[in-house]
């Protein structure tokens, strides 16, 4: 008890009170869906606001304004989504949503892709993750690898051809530019 009013523990004010919060933030949210995220993100702002709590008199007004609080939290959260994502499209700058054929076609090209690079002979898979995945300049791959910049330059080179040629023998690229 804090000052004898109310519970002071966050576990025995959502035993005592998690169905209140959840009945409120259905009714304020309309949405049933995203109740358990608000009395969730209630508890938790309880959590942190419990040690300031000199005196807690009456636990659900505390409990409905802050359940209160939230909900208009996530409306403005959702509305500035929504007005951020009509902007986009309005101005054109969002990309169209792939069919399902091109997306399946863009998995299975990443995973050849993945199936080649893991192909790789491992002294020069290394090399081509840190320069071409990565994109970290050549003096850091260097040092990261030990290879002088001339050895770095030669397994760059052969690992990109090593790619090259599996993909090739696999039908997928004609060439690829080394």
């Amino acid at each position: 008890m804090l000052n004898g009013t109310a519970p002071c523990d966050t576990a025995q004010l959502f035993r005592d009170y998690a169905g209140d919060v959840g009945r409120w933030a259905a009714r304020l949210s309309g949405s049933p869906s995203d109740t358990d995220d608000i009395v969730q993100e209630v508890f938790l702002t309880v959590h942190r606001q419990l040690p300031a709590a000199e005196e807690l008199r009456s636990p659900p007004a505390w409990l409905l304004q802050i359940t209160r609080n939230v909900v208009r939290h996530a409306w403005r959260t959702r509305s500035r989504r929504a007005r951020r994502a009509e902007a986009l499209r309005r101005d054109g700058l969002v990309a169209p949503v792939p069919d399902p054929h091109t997306e399946l076609e863009r998995r299975q090209a990443a995973a050849q892709l993945e199936t080649a690079f893991e192909a790789l002979d491992d002294r020069y898979r290394r090399v081509y993750w840190l320069s071409e995945i990565q994109e970290l300049p050549p003096a850091l791959v260097g040092a990261l690898t030990g290879l002088s910049p001339e050895a770095l330059r030669v397994r760059r080179f052969r690992a990109r051809r090593q790619l090259a040629r599996h993909l090739a023998r696999r039908g997928l690229v004609r060439s690829l530019p080394l």
